[in-house]
């Protein structure tokens, strides 16, 4: 028998071989991948066949990694602002106050048109989840927006409310156009727009 099958069935625990974990990993990283796609694709209404399909797996090997299509929903959201949170900390360790917090409310918009996970329909039918992700992403973003004005690099009457007001200009511009370049386009300028007008007077 197997060292690791041996440990687990020691500690009274069901034995999982080592490959077999890694292989249900990687399955959930590529469904997870896959899902990013066909939300943006199809929206919200994208199936489990759309996603397992687009990963190149079958559709039990979908519900062997998650209990269904609103739990793949959820993750993707969530893994989406873990990635966006761990952007926003090397950010403010590696740019000017400033352009950190420029920098990541165009990752944000940028994100507003790469997933459909963040977007309104998700708000709408995950009302409570995607309050819970909402406030992650403003607490993190809302500490950038306090370093810059710690260093006198945005207008120092900005409040958590006028960031909100941005991002939700941003995600209204990029929903307002169908096409994702255009898309894209729209969310970025909606950024320059607010940057201008966050900025103090050393930034100028």
């Amino acid at each position: 028998m197997r060292h690791d099958v041996v440990d687990d069935a020691q500690n009274g625990t069901t034995a999982v071989p080592r490959a077999l974990r890694q292989d249900a990993g990687r399955n959930r990283r590529r469904l997870l991948g896959a899902a990013r796609e066909a939300f943006r694709e199809r929206g919200l209404d994208a199936t489990v066949r759309h996603v397992a399909l687009r990963a190149g797996v079958s559709v039990a090997t979908f519900h062997r990694r998650f209990d269904g299509r609103d739990a793949l929903v959820t993750d993707v959201a969530e893994q989406t602002v873990d990635e966006l949170s761990t952007a926003f900390a090397d950010l403010a360790e590696t740019a000017p106050a400033d352009d950190a917090l420029e920098r990541a409310l165009r990752i944000v918009a940028a994100e507003q048109v790469a997933t459909r996970a963040c977007a309104p329909d998700h708000r709408e039918r995950f009302p409570q989840e995607a309050r819970a992700l909402d406030e992650v992403l403003h607490r993190e973003l809302y500490r950038l927006l306090a370093g810059a004005q710690d260093e006198g690099r945005v207008v120092a009457a900005l409040t958590r409310q006028d960031l909100r007001l941005a991002t939700t200009a941003v995600a209204a511009a990029a929903e307002a156009e169908a096409e994702a370049g255009r898309a894209g386009q729209a969310a970025q300028r909606t950024v320059t727009h607010f940057m201008r007008s966050f900025r103090g007077p050393r930034a100028r």
